[in-house]
């Protein structure tokens, strides 16, 4: 082994393309063996601020065999997955990780932690089992198998891309469709609203902000994410405009894979997706875990 080969646990500031790519093997192989699909976020993946750890990777003589991510969206809680390679299972190295994961959240004042699992990954249920962690909920992807756009619109919602001044909009919109405080709502920044591996749209009803949604740009896919319509204007049919147009303007890029995520009790959101054309493909379930103090 080379003395300059990395070993065990490694804390990440940002993430580099060689770092990326050992990722995306590792989950390949990960997820053929466990028949499973590990939630990555790879969007987010791809634009790790490099001021803050959210990365944790475990190599042994220099081949990346464990990998466990945090996204913290609020400082309530953070969401976190991970894998581990089938050859190198029951060694503990999870646990590492893990716990790495944890201290870091510690050190930030994060109280929770979201750990997500693919429904058939067994391995993940054990751990969760193990740590003493509590069911939260399910959600189930969605990928867009027939799309079905015919609707019709409108004519007083206007349909946009957000404007750098939209970010107050986008943040309160975001805030009272989530139950967060509109504080805590900081991913609206100029160069967030600029990078052009996303796109955020606002609904507008004659003149007046009713929704938003956000759209993550893979090579060849689309993620959807952060859809929400105020309350007074839910019911109405304008969600399902703003999904139309949002999918018109996905396919007009040339990709034609969209997926998103949606809680399996949310019957109002799963009907709307289904009408439009997606299709359930798996699930993620939810394990809540209390950060230690000390």
């Amino acid at each position: 082994m080379s003395t300059s080969a990395k070993q065990g646990l490694v804390r990440s500031l940002g993430l580099t393309q060689a770092e990326l790519a050992e990722i995306e093997q590792l989950a390949a192989i990960c997820n053929k063996h466990d028949k499973s699909d590990l939630k990555l976020n790879w969007g987010t993946l791809r634009s790790r601020p490099q001021n803050e750890i959210n990365d944790f990777l475990y190599y042994e003589d220099d081949a990346l065999v464990g990998y466990l991510a945090l996204f913290s969206f609020n400082s309530r809680e953070a969401e976190s997955s991970g894998m581990v390679h089938p050859s190198h299972r029951r060694k503990g190295i999870f646990t590492t990780l893990f716990q790495a994961a944890e201290e870091e959240c510690r050190r930030r004042g994060i109280p929770q932690i979201l750990f997500i699992i693919g429904h058939t990954y067994k391995a993940g249920l054990a751990f969760a089992k193990a740590f003493g962690m509590r069911y939260h909920h399910s959600e189930y992807k969605m990928v867009l198998k027939e799309p079905r756009l015919s609707v019709k619109f409108n004519g007083h919602l206007q349909f946009r891309l957000a404007k750098v001044e939209d970010a107050p909009v986008l943040a309160h919109i975001t805030a009272v469709a989530f139950d967060l405080d509109e504080t805590e709502v900081d991913w609206y920044s100029e160069q967030k609203l600029q990078d052009s591996a996303r796109r955020y749209y606002v609904a507008l009803l004659d003149d007046v902000y009713i929704g938003k949604i956000d759209v993550s740009l893979d090579e060849q896919e689309a993620f959807i994410y952060g859809f929400a319509v105020l309350p007074a204007f839910r019911g109405r049919g304008y969600g399902r405009q703003i999904l139309a147009k949002t999918l018109q303007e996905i396919l007009a890029t040339g990709r034609r894979r969209a997926s998103l995520e949606v809680a399996t009790d949310n019957k109002n959101a799963l009907s709307l997706y289904q009408s439009c054309g997606f299709k359930e493909t798996g699930s993620y379930e939810y394990y809540n875990y209390d950060v230690r103090r000390t």
